[in-house]
């Protein structure tokens, strides 16, 4: 079991605010009643009062409405001073101060117009932007807009509930840097002291900005004691860094580091992580990964990727980003692409792998793509509808102890398209010719192969519209397919990239029930669909869709994978698709595959989902015959008084076990929340299940501090 709750830190800190780090504050504060302050111009100084007194001396006494405003500064009272000889204003009253950083109430305060510097006593005051808010003794500011407050709270929090606050002897608010200052500050959580720093800098604006961010504190049985402290390098507007290092007692000091850049026409990211681990015989682990994609000119793009590991068990011992249980290699790879729009592109890809699943045997491993070259082209304009087209593809396959080839394809055609409002129709003509350039084939078998085959593909549509008594839009669209390709024994080929994809609705109408080009089925086939549609008359959005569909097989396929079964002819499985959107919240997914042979269903997935604006909830159901029959709930709800309720059960029905179970509750208000959850889900490919209990506690506008619950759902399920 391993649980992991991030603790502040006890010592001066640096609070760096990166956007995950500083959560929007949206308690409503009382200046934001008052109109805004929009940019001026107007440099002149406008004073308007109930009754004025003027002296010889250029004294000016105001009372009663007092408004005095100065470019985009402005002072409301009912007793105000001004020296038209020393422009200087003094105010005995209690008065507000406005500007567009600024609102401060006070019960004095003086201001010199032509230094742009004032001093307020006793006050207390709204930073507009930021929806932040607190109280000091003195509040003094200079020209560039900088406030410096003596004996000063800060909070987020709504007026009359300071469910935190930041204390501190000084705060400076700087909003040319976007900072606040504080010295001998503390910071109270229902007045109870969680922090205290002799120097401590917090966010007043959403820019990024180097600093500690708050550590992580954990224990679990791989590490032991685990203690993570990240430093984030704002270093540049297109590039930063975070330096992590982390101590686990059970295993040494490890030094994360990750760098992000963002370029004209490229972006990317480098990540490295180094450790001489203890429990390891003191070897050093070293994880090491690169990511950049961009434009080389404007019609040339590359996309590089690179990911190394020292050991197999790295991920499995340390953790990290990847999912290990679905993650069996780590890629590394460049691709370029030149493309000239409408008529041809050029890809180049150079690909290799790094295995880091243990229960791979080296036979089940990719092989290394060393190079892969490939040109598609058209023709861009076509005669009587038909354009003439071709692809060739050259792939070098490297693999250890392994069959090896150099394969090139070439695949030229000939397409029709004629599509009109009712209807449509295209065909198309090929001919594939593939040759292999093997080595390392055993002794008396061909180390040349070749395969020529033709290709004929005919398909026609129709589109029938009407408004039903409703005012919807319904369509319905069938659609007719047929593929022949003749029989060629390609059982001397070895397969190097071909595989077999799930049977649904895009495989009715593939021109290959394979993927890759090792493998072109033989056929003899014709497939039918249809396709239902019901349109909202006001949006347009898609209440209903269906479409079903079948193939038929005139004749049994001969062309297979290695020890796959091969299908039968005649008719298939119906193919079945729908989504329904019951209400404005509510829909209903359903894809199915039934075989009339069995009168059984062989697949099905369905789910039935609600989403509100705070609400979701889905209920899911997946089967495959003989392989799998899970659930899966998803909940994520608000209770009552600020509570929320979020879960999650995935179960195997045909293993009757839970694979992953998770229960959290979170409380919120409009400046801090706090979130907890109980986690117990399969941990690796081999089955082994792991506990994990999580706590986060959200200050708006300065912190979250902890690991919360948001990254275990899927995207979009919990804000």
């Amino acid at each position: 079991m391993s649980v992991r709750i991030a603790l502040p830190l006890l010592t001066a800190s640096l609070l760096a605010s990166t956007g995950a780090h500083a959560a929007e504050a949206t308690c409503a504060q009382l200046a934001e009643a008052l109109p805004r302050i929009e940019p001026a111009d107007d440099p002149r100084l406008v004073l308007d009062a109930d009754r004025v007194e003027l002296d010889i001396d250029g004294r000016s006494e105001l009372e009663g409405s007092v408004r005095l405003q100065f470019g985009e500064r402005r002072f409301t009272t009912e007793r105000l001073a001004y020296d038209e000889r020393q422009r200087r204003v003094e105010v005995s009253a209690p008065s507000t101060f406005r500007n567009r950083e600024l609102t401060i109430e006070s019960d004095a305060a003086t201001f010199d117009l032509d230094a742009e510097t004032g001093r307020f006593d006793d006050t207390s005051f709204v930073l507009t932007e930021r929806a932040a808010r607190g109280e000091a003794g003195r509040i003094e500011l200079d020209a560039k807009g900088t406030a410096r407050l003596e004996g000063a709270r800060f909070t987020t929090c709504a007026p009359q509930s300071d469910a935190w606050y930041l204390e501190a002897r000084a705060i400076t608010l700087d909003h040319e840097s976007g900072l606040g200052t504080a010295r001998h500050a503390r910071l109270r959580f229902f007045r109870v002291p969680i922090l205290y720093a002799p120097w401590f800098q917090f966010p007043i604006d959403d820019r990024r900005r180097s600093g500690l961010l708050f550590p992580t504190v954990g224990n679990s049985d791989n590490t032991g004691l685990d203690v993570r402290q990240p430093l984030y390098l704002n270093l540049a507007p297109n590039y930063d860094a975070t330096l992590t290092p982390r101590y686990m007692s059970d295993r040494g000091v490890q030094i994360d580091a990750d760098a992000r850049y963002l370029l004209r026409h490229a972006e990317g990211r480098v990540g490295y992580e180094v450790l001489e681990d203890r429990a390891f015989d003191d070897d050093t682990r070293v994880y090491t990964e690169f990511e950049h994609r961009g434009l080389l000119s404007p019609r040339l793009g590359v996309d590089i990727r690179y990911a190394d590991v020292s050991d197999p068990a790295y991920f499995e011992d340390l953790g990290g980003s990847i999912d290990l249980s679905s993650i069996t290699h780590l890629e590394r790879s460049a691709r370029f692409i030149y493309a000239a729009p409408a008529a041809y592109t050029v890809q180049a890809l150079f690909q290799d792998y790094q295995t880091i699943a243990s229960n791979l045997a080296p036979v089940d491993e990719p092989y290394r793509r060393l190079p892969q070259l490939r040109i598609d082209a058209i023709t861009r304009n076509a005669v009587w509808d038909t354009r003439l087209g071709a692809s060739a593809e050259y792939v070098n396959f490297v693999r250890s102890d392994s069959v090896e080839a150099q394969r090139l394809d070439l695949h030229p055609y000939l397409r029709m398209e004629k599509d009109r409002v009712a209807w449509f129709a295209k065909s198309q003509i090929d001919f594939r010719y593939t040759t292999y350039a093997l080595t390392g084939v055993e002794p008396g078998q061909p180390q040349q192969v070749d395969r020529a085959l033709p290709q004929f593909s005919a398909e026609y549509g129709l589109r029938f519209e009407r408004i039903a008594r409703s005012g919807a839009l319904q369509t319905l669209e069938p659609r007719l397919f047929y593929l022949y390709v003749p029989f060629e024994d390609q059982d001397e080929v070895p397969v190097f990239d071909s595989g077999e994809p799930d049977f649904d609705l895009t495989q009715l109408f593939a021109r290959n029930r394979f993927s890759g080009e090792d493998r072109i089925a033989d056929a003899n086939q014709f497939a039918g669909a249809v396709t239902m549609r019901q349109l909202d008359p006001d949006s347009g959005v898609v209440r209903a869709s269906a479409s079903f569909g079948q193939l038929f097989r005139f004749k049994k396929p001969r062309v297979r994978l290695p020890g796959e079964p091969l299908p039968g002819d005649g008719a298939t499985d119906f193919i079945g698709a729908i989504d329904y959107r019951l209400l404005d919240h509510w829909l209903l997914r359903l894809d199915t595959q039934w075989s009339p042979q069995s009168a059984d269903f062989t697949r099905t997935s369905a789910a039935v989902r609600f989403r509100s604006e705070r609400r979701f909830l889905e209920l899911a159901y997946r089967f495959r015959a003989d392989l799998l029959e899970q659930t899966d709930v998803l909940l994520s709800t608000p209770l009552a008084a600020g509570f929320s309720l979020l879960g999650r059960w995935r179960y195997s029905v045909r293993d009757d076990n839970t694979l992953d179970a998770l229960a959290g509750v979170r409380y919120e208000t409009c400046c801090w929340g706090i979130s907890t959850s109980y986690r117990r889900y399969v941990a690796n490919t081999q089955g082994r299940f792991d506990n994990g209990i999580y706590l986060q506690l959200d200050l708006k506008g300065l912190a979250r501090v902890g690991s919360g619950v948001a990254n275990l759902f899927p995207e979009g399920v919990v804000e």
